[in-house]
């Protein structure tokens, strides 16, 4: 599913298969989300499609429809916040600061490809994050990814420090919309202001040099890494070694390991997938491994799992299949190495 060149901004159809996956986790059915947006799961599952912003609306108008409630765009981007390191932007989590954090977590939504979505605009009142692209866009798309942001921000700061003052948008209120953190007794709800000169989020002052209590320098390397592998050549059919492994990466506690799962995805046949990744010298069953044995790293650096939540994330049904890779990975089971960072090698 490819769609024709336009004017509007871009998304990464791996950002609209989590927010589909969002909706349902707020019980809207699968069935009237996928024909709102006119493909399939295995479409949405391949990390080499961009799609229109307007996706977004049509998802959004099909949820609120199933859910009937006017807060979907807050609710979506509740339910985007990412959990572990196969969601968009998890490793944001692990840097220095709050504003860091941000704009890296924004960076790694895969929106408007190249050109940075969101800029930072220091203000000795309190630092402005402004919608930094003048492409169209569906207003749907600015709320749900400002609901993301906001709520990510409030996990960041972890109520040590307050974060949104107010938020700001160049466009008319939706009809309903009710603004974020409302009905949140934990949380003050949020200003939001409409036709406005430009979009953005306004902060609290110095909220964006906050220091993170979950800084792993470690990590932010070992991510780092991961992420200049992927830089150095372009997702494209040419390397299908590369475009799997991003696959599989994001998919591994959610669907879609299966070796027919991926061939339908690439839309091809199971033994012509297989047959290519053999070609470019890797099995299918090896790149699964690497995406697990290199992500299962992650985890550990990390250190606040437990064993069997780690192999649900690497997409083990049961933990001794987990133990069993692991101990085929270092020679060890891996509850000899809990709670020691040190233990795998990158």
């Amino acid at each position: 599913m490819v769609y024709p060149a336009t004017t509007n901004l871009t998304i990464s159809a791996q950002f609209l298969y989590r927010a589909y996956l969002s909706c349902h986790a707020l019980q809207a059915r699968k069935p009237q989300l996928l024909n709102a947006l006119q493909c399939s799961e295995a479409e949405l599952r391949d990390p080499g499609y961009q799609l229109r912003d307007d996706s977004i609306a049509s998802l959004c108008a099909a949820a609120r429809g199933e859910l009937n409630r006017t807060d979907i765009h807050s609710a979506i981007g509740q339910q985007l916040v990412p959990q572990g390191f196969s969601d968009l932007g998890f490793a944001a989590f692990f840097q220095p600061n709050f504003g860091e954090a941000l704009i890296q977590l924004v960076t790694e939504q895969g929106l408007g490809g190249e050109q940075p979505v969101v800029k930072l605009m220091p203000l000795s009142s309190g630092d402005r994050l402004v919608w930094n692209d003048d492409r169209q866009v569906s207003s749907d798309l600015v709320h749900v990814v400002f609901a993301l942001i906001y709520y990510c921000g409030e996990a960041l700061a972890e109520r040590r420090f307050r974060t949104v003052k107010a938020v700001h948008f160049a466009h008319p209120r939706p009809e309903g919309f009710r603004g974020f953190g409302e009905g949140d007794s934990k949380r003050e709800p949020i200003f939001c202001h409409f036709n406005r000169p430009s979009t953005y989020l306004e902060y609290h002052r110095s909220a964006m040099t906050k220091p993170l209590p979950r800084y792993n320098p470690a990590i932010v390397s070992a991510t780092g890494s991961q992420k200049a592998a992927f830089a150095r050549g372009r997702f494209e059919r040419e390397n299908l070694a590369k475009l799997t492994y991003q696959y599989l990466l994001y998919l591994l506690d959610k669907s879609g390991l299966s070796l027919d799962a991926a061939a339908l995805t690439f839309g091809m046949a199971e033994r012509t997938l297989r047959r290519k990744l053999v070609a470019e010298g890797i099995s299918y069953r090896q790149l699964l491994e690497q995406v697990r044995r290199d992500t299962c790293h992650l985890y550990f650096l990390e250190g606040t799992r437990n064993l069997s939540e780690i192999a649900a994330k690497l997409g083990y049904s049961e933990l001794s299949a987990f133990t069993r890779a692991y101990t085929s990975w270092y020679g060890h089971p891996p509850s000899q190495d809990t709670g020691t960072a040190t233990a795998l090698a990158a």
